[in-house]
């Protein structure tokens, strides 16, 4: 029996408070619960103001055999920034531009960039698991799609997680590894048409949206989109035919990524987020608390 937590981004006061609720309890081993374990869906870095302190709880509790956790896209984003482009000199995987600096920077400052802690981190992250799959119930950062994960098993260890010598391929365009990644880490997207855009939660202008993959039917964009509420767009509202596939297998999903708000409630019976924007001051962090049922239910969030 697990307890299901979303993406906490830094957030170790909100953490220490959730687990609490949840009844662990602090032991010399770390946090600890003698029924549950915990399993973190990833993006545990960036943004929030106790980066090493939400590093070293989770980091402890999976040591010590009492919670799992998944990589995520923050995670994975957090190597490329580290790791130099063999393809390009004097540069790296992950651009070092004023975007991509400005979602790291929190963690780069906390954990002292380009130290010995620095590079203790990364090497963890680089021993995360893209996904887990139990005999009931599975967990990846923002996307399972059983295609992509049969077609990315020969890039990865046995616990899951990139082998080493893949890492630069994950990072290339121009590779499938690249897709993979970007499907299972960041989630599916569609382009919109001609001249539609909107901004995200950062106030980024976009014209592709994150997508419900896990939907077998919409009529609208605006069904499918993962878009703000304040920015639904009434060019989206237009029927479409959109061929979807959904998630239709028997184990549950548990995900993250996703930024949702309001109160926490499934997806649908097999599939559900936990990520309610834990990273903002508002935003909740939020648990499953999953005890062997194959239905889910809203009954079991805990927040």
């Amino acid at each position: 029996m697990f307890d299901i937590i979303g993406d906490i981004h830094g957030q170790a006061t909100k953490l220490k408070s959730l687990l609490y609720k949840l009844g662990y309890k602090k032991t010399r081993s770390g946090f600890q619960h003698l029924k549950y374990k915990a399993i973190f869906v990833g993006d545990l870095i960036d943004r929030g103001p106790y980066q090493l302190e939400t590093l070293t709880i989770v980091k402890e509790m999976v040591d010590n055999g009492n919670a799992y956790v998944v990589m995520g896209n923050h995670e994975f984003n957090a190597i490329g920034w580290k790791t130099n482009n063999e393809r390009e000199a004097d540069t790296f995987l992950r651009k070092h531009n004023y975007a991509n600096h400005k979602q790291h920077k929190a963690f780069l400052m906390q954990i002292g960039e380009n130290s010995q802690q620095h590079l203790y981190w990364i090497n963890w992250f680089k021993s995360l698991p893209l996904f887990l799959d139990f005999d009931k119930i599975r967990v990846i950062h923002a996307c399972w799609d059983s295609n992509i994960i049969r077609l990315i098993l020969p890039y990865l260890e046995h616990n899951n997680g990139l082998k080493e010598q893949y890492i630069q391929q994950a990072f290339n365009p121009s590779s499938a590894l690249f897709n993979y990644c970007e499907t299972l880490l960041k989630g599916k997207e569609v382009t919109l048409p001609d001249g539609i855009s909107y901004h995200d939660k950062e106030g980024t202008q976009r014209h592709k949206s994150r997508i419900k993959w896990w939907l077998k039917q919409a009529d609208t964009l605006n069904e499918l989109c993962l878009i703000p509420d304040d920015e639904k767009l009434p060019a989206l509202e237009q029927k479409v035919k959109l061929p979807l596939d959904g998630y239709q297998e028997q184990k549950i999903v548990f995900f993250g990524h996703y930024w949702l708000t309001g109160k926490p409630s499934i997806q649908t019976n097999k599939v559900t987020c936990v990520d309610y924007s834990a990273a903002i001051e508002s935003g909740k962090l939020v648990a499953y608390r999953w005890e062997g049922e194959e239905i889910l239910t809203n009954k079991h969030f805990i927040y």
